[in-house]
């Protein structure tokens, strides 16, 4: 699980990532909101922890920004401004919790992994995109309806790649979405990934590499 507490209080955002890390996330800091954009729009996250008076580009304003890119990743608030309209505001732009200042860094963890815990339940559906479906749980993809197998690091590229069809994917995007402490991913592993997918699945859906910019999933043209 990957974190990212966006807090310009660095003793407070090295205590939350403290606490996160020993509960098993893997956790970036951030103390502005530029610099916050620029992670956000290069990397993936299964949660942020968002201040909202941070220096560079406020909290709400780039709470609007993520959501206006339909990125779904929960999103818990942390905040000293713990008016109701305030919160209210908070949660009307897309956020999924509201914590005020202060607060228990063992109550921060616990609502972390609740939306962490919730977002992997609403996403267990299945996953689609013209013949391909990915079944949730499955080590196998539908072509067609008909069974093909893939390998744990395909599926896992495949998966990225359906929530975000018809989204330009970068090849950094996958390759930290794939990489943990143990396992790093090589820009020519995705590639062979990518390589593997497209033989497996066939012409059901359009697998486009754009150039320098990275990989694109759509429906087949008609």
């Amino acid at each position: 699980m990957k974190a990212l507490v966006i807090e310009d209080n660095p003793n407070l955002a090295t205590s939350i990532a403290t606490f996160l890390g020993e509960a098993g996330f893997q956790v970036e800091t951030c103390g502005d909101g530029r610099s916050a954009e620029h992670l956000l729009q290069t990397l993936s996250f299964d949660l942020i922890l968002l201040d909202l008076g941070l220096p560079e580009l406020d909290g709400i304003h780039l709470l609007r920004r993520l959501r206006s890119r339909h990125d779904n990743t929960p999103v818990l608030i942390i905040s000293a401004r713990d008016a109701l309209d305030q919160r209210v505001l908070g949660l009307e732009e897309g956020a999924d919790d509201y914590l005020a200042k202060p607060f228990s860094l063992v109550e921060v963890v616990a609502r972390a992994k609740a939306l962490v815990r919730r977002a992997k339940q609403f996403g267990e559906n299945s996953l689609q995109c013209g013949d391909i479906e990915l079944p949730s749980g499955s080590p196998a993809v539908l072509v067609a309806g008909q069974p093909v197998t893939l390998h744990r690091r395909e599926r896992e590229v495949l998966e990225y790649l359906l929530i975000n069809q018809g989204r330009l994917v970068s090849k950094a995007q996958l390759i930290d979405r794939l990489s943990d402490l143990d396992d790093a991913v090589s820009p020519s592993a995705i590639e062979t990934y990518i390589s593997r997918l497209r033989k497996k699945l066939g012409d059901g859906i359009q697998l486009r590499t754009v150039r320098g910019l990275g990989y694109l999933l759509d429906t087949k043209s008609s």
